[in-house]
């Protein structure tokens, strides 16, 4: 998926995603590029220092693997819930 809040992967919305994925039984895993870390870890998040724009990759193993892809992912697509949830694709399909 590509960062697609302005800020990036800013602290806010790392934390989003780090108790988004504690939630769920399975371990997730962000990618960018050759930096793989922990989902649920704050701080390993932040080190990708993922701007706007860039691609990141989920993985996830376990019973609810699914289910917290498809999480994230939507978190993701809400821009971490910034501007009522809305990406810069509904604001300028909304215009």
């Amino acid at each position: 998926m590509t960062v697609t809040s302005s800020e990036g992967l800013h602290a806010r919305a790392v934390i989003l995603v780090a108790e988004l994925a504690r939630s769920f039984e399975s371990k997730v895993a962000l990618v960018k590029g050759d930096e793989r870390v922990e989902a649920t870890e704050v701080l390993q998040i932040l080190s990708l220092g993922a701007a706007e724009g860039e691609r990141i990759a989920m993985e996830a193993v376990g019973s609810d693997a699914e289910e917290a892809i498809e999480a994230l992912t939507q978190l993701f697509a809400g821009n971490f819930d910034e501007n009522g949830g809305k990406t810069r694709e509904t604001e300028a399909s909304s215009n």
